[in-house]
């Protein structure tokens, strides 16, 4: 073969070859994580961040993350797992009191929002982003006067966006030196609507609770879904009558 023609030939084979490597598709991953210290804000419900607290909803974050980051547990169902025992531990520990509903209801929450989170991002921080109210809740509680007795009446309302809520209620009235006054109540409220409950049974007279003679204690007991066939939830708010302020105050809830 001819000097030339032998190198007709080279060029030729290397055009072909940079014209198959330039049609070859090319993979771009751009990470919503590639900067130091990204973060990505998780938004739990305001009734998980009531039931389990926010240090424990966060610990679950830091133990999946920490757990994929080492690469040592990337399935779905470890991950869950994972998480719902930390934030639980964290939460008994800071003195929550939680059901087996309660528990169920955050490891569906970890399982469906959380871990697919994780998995596609797994180099980010995960921060909690608590919300400030929950779908339902009690606004107020307050005495109302009844001639010569005392009625304690509880404001529910629904502040959730775009559905009616079936709302089960519980009351329980403690007197001091009386049996409890239980009472219970149903009721549907739609978005932005509100309503006051109150147990007619527990009234009492105007003389014993206002002047501070005897210490009045309401517990409030909502039970609500927030879809068709999901898990209900279940949480209680304890509030105290002050006879100095003639206001009813929330205690910490646990």
């Amino acid at each position: 073969m001819k000097p030339g023609r032998c190198l007709c030939v080279v060029s030729s084979l290397f055009f072909l070859a940079f014209i198959q490597a330039c049609s070859q598709p090319q993979q771009v991953i751009n990470s919503p994580c590639a900067a130091r210290d990204a973060t990505i804000q998780v938004k739990p419900s305001a009734d998980l961040s009531r039931m389990f607290g926010n240090d424990a909803i966060q610990t679950a974050l830091d133990t999946m993350t920490r757990h994929v980051g080492q690469n040592k547990i990337t399935s779905t169902t470890e991950l869950t797992r994972l998480g719902t025992d930390a934030a639980v531990r964290t939460a008994e520990a800071n003195g929550k009191n939680l059901t087996p509903q309660d528990k169920a209801m955050l490891e569906a929450y970890i399982r469906e929002d959380v871990v697919p989170t994780i998995k596609l991002s797994p180099t980010c921080v995960l921060k909690l982003f608590a919300s400030s109210k929950a779908d339902i809740s009690i606004e107020d509680v307050y005495l109302e006067n009844i001639g010569d007795k005392q009625i304690a009446k509880v404001k529910i309302a629904n502040t959730g966006q775009g559905k009616a809520r079936f709302i089960y209620v519980v009351l329980q009235n403690i007197i001091e030196g009386m049996n409890p006054l239980s009472g219970q109540t149903e009721m549907v409220l739609g978005p932005g609507q509100w309503r006051n409950v109150s147990n007619p049974q527990a009234t009492f007279p105007m003389s014993d609770i206002g002047s501070g003679k005897k210490k009045l204690i309401v517990v409030v007991q909502l039970i609500y879904a927030k879809e068709a066939g999901s898990q209900p939830v279940v949480y209680q708010e304890e509030w105290k009558y002050d006879p100095l302020s003639q206001t009813f105050k929330q205690s910490p809830i646990k």
